[in-house]
């Protein structure tokens, strides 16, 4: 598990920054940006940079991003002069990507605002478009579209396998009336996600303190109401060289680990969520299935929420889950809710063939707001479930503590524990004897899953009569918290020689030790062994200049641990 430990003026508080999980990561970063190859790098006189190389570059040593989407606009007007930036910016990316370190993502931000509608297009490395070069003559694009012609752009979209779109700041009028006119499924199978927040473009903030960007949420739920499938993003639309530092506002990713291909597989696949807060980690599922799933399921929808941010201030005040139904027009409204804790659980009972979607909306202390991706499910009657069972389970010392009550049994010869982490596919992880073969009474079970590491797991009964047959419960999640790392102690600091610095890992490991200038420049770099338990780390500081550092343990596709410390 990856886990950050920041010390700010001299406290300490440890954070998760891409921790694995069962099956996923957490990785944070932005999709909306633009170079000098359209109307990007505004302040390039000042700052030096103008390629999409030296952005991605400069967006590695910002703080809490582990990938950068850069979508300079697609027509000659907006700056794209010719093709060839397209296909420039294209290479840069490929050229410039680090798989387990950073991704690089390059894309086009398509559209006019005037009677039109800006879409951020990704995997698709032709340049679409309808504008002329200056001669008059030439054309400014790969493939053609005519302007605001976004009923034609879907199917373009769709013809490149793996290619996806994000609504960039929508308004209603935009994207032909997308909300309004009649569902579009080709648009729904092109559209990936839509901004729940996005701005502020022109800013030339570079120190995380711009304030959240413009909020796009009535828009969002008009979208879902409409029966759209979209995740919600933030993004801050860089005009100038300040890619993931106004604000702390990040589009945080689901993969299995920090390459192109697992990138840009999360994105097109919805499995994501906006967060105002950029290191806080959310754990959202429906009967097995991660957020960003169109699923069917055999019984009533379990619904669980975890959020992870042991950030000072960061504790979670409200969480919210919000439901609809696809296509029905009426807006998503709160299904339940919980106020000061950091989980929430939830059974919703449904009928068969109902469908609903699904989200969690998280605000923290602060006043950040998170926003999870829905969950679409589609309730079957194919199987049967266990009739009487209630079924619950908690993270209790470490392990997954499951409990469940039979409110009769009868004929039950026993239950088997099945144990997922992916919410699909599940193995026998242990067996309970029924207790009494017939009763009329209430029978408790309990059962302790001690073999978990670090993550989200999944868990169903499988009741087994005396006869044989045998029937499923509901599926519920449980988030596991073991961190490989554990902060013990950074000091002196302020420091003026040597640094001390001291964890506990549940395990031997190796890392490379990088320190940072406030400014994000790499001053120190040094490779280190550690071993399971706690481990002392001394650093030579004696040759830094006077101010605030940033030392990150690093780990192929990981931080393992991150703290600030200052030099006098």
């Amino acid at each position: 598990m990856l886990y950050r430990a920041v010390l700010v003026w001299g406290i300490f508080f440890l954070f998760f920054s891409a921790r694995l999980t069962a099956q996923y990561n957490y990785y944070y970063g932005n999709l909306h940006s633009h170079t000098s190859y359209s109307d990007g790098n505004q302040d390039e006189a000042t700052s030096g940079l103008s390629t999409p190389a030296q952005d991605y570059n400069y967006a590695k040593s910002s703080f809490h991003m582990d990938y950068l989407g850069i979508s300079d606009h697609n027509h000659y007007l907006a700056g794209m002069k010719t093709p060839a930036f397209y296909h420039s910016g294209v290479s840069q990316a490929t050229a410039s990507n680090q798989d387990g370190t950073f991704v690089c993502l390059y894309g086009m931000e398509w559209g006019v605002i005037s009677n039109g509608g800006h879409v951020l297009i990704y995997g698709i490395d032709d340049l679409i478009g309808w504008d002329k070069q200056a001669d008059g003559t030439t054309n400014d694009y790969d493939v053609f579209c005519a302007k605001s012609d976004y009923p034609s752009l879907w199917p373009i979209v769709n013809s490149y396998p793996g290619a996806f779109c994000t609504l960039a700041h929508p308004n209603t009028n935009d994207y032909s009336f997308l909300t309004t006119a009649a569902f579009n499924n080709a648009a729904n199978q092109a559209i990936s996600g839509s901004a729940f927040r996005s701005g502020s473009a022109f800013s030339t903030t570079t120190d995380y303190t711009d304030p959240a960007a413009t909020s796009y949420e009535t828009y969002y739920k008009s979208l879902l109401a409409k029966g759209y499938h979209a995740a919600p993003q933030i993004d801050a639309d860089n005009h100038n060289t300040t890619f993931g530092r106004t604000h702390q506002g990040r589009t945080v990713v689901l993969a299995a680990s920090l390459s192109r291909a697992n990138i840009l597989d999360a994105l097109k696949n919805r499995r994501y969520y906006a967060s105002d807060d950029w290191n806080a980690q959310v754990v959202f599922t429906v009967s097995g299935n991660y957020m960003g799933a169109d699923a069917t399921i055999y019984n009533n929808s379990v619904i669980g929420v975890s959020v992870t941010d042991p950030d000072a201030g960061d504790n979670v005040s409200s969480i919210q889950i919000y439901y609809g139904v696809p296509g029905s027009g009426t807006s998503p409204a709160v299904l339940t809710s919980n106020s000061s804790t950091a989980s929430l659980n939830y059974t919703h009972v449904t009928t068969f063939n109902n469908k609903f979607y699904y989200y969690a909306r998280i605000v923290q202390a602060d006043g950040n707001v998170i926003v999870t991706a829905p969950v679409w499910i589609t309730r079957s009657s194919v199987f049967l479930p266990v009739d009487g069972l209630t079924f619950n389970g908690e993270e209790r010392n470490r392990n997954a503590w499951l409990e469940w009550t039979a409110e009769t049994e009868g004929n039950v010869s026993y239950y088997a524990v099945e144990r997922s982490v992916d919410g699909q596919n599940f193995s026998e992880i242990g067996r309970v004897n029924s207790l009494v073969n017939n009763s009329i009474t209430a029978v408790n079970y309990n059962f302790n899953d001690d073999k978990v590491s670090d993550g989200t797991y999944f868990y169903r009964l499988r009741q087994v009569d005396l006869d044989g047959r045998s029937k499923y419960s509901v599926v519920i999640s449980i988030s596991i918290h073991k961190p490989l790392l554990e902060l013990v102690s950074l000091y002196p600091n302020p420091v003026a020689d040597q640094l001390n610095l001291r964890f506990q890992s549940l395990d031997d490991g190796a890392a490379s030790c990088r320190i940072y200038s406030e400014e994000g420049r790499e001053v120190m770099a040094v490779p280190l062994r550690f071993v399971r338990g706690v481990n002392d780390i001394k650093l030579d500081a004696g040759s830094l200049q006077a101010g605030l550092y940033f030392l990150v343990l690093q780990q192929p596709d990981r931080r393992i641990l991150e703290t600030r410390f200052i030099k006098q």
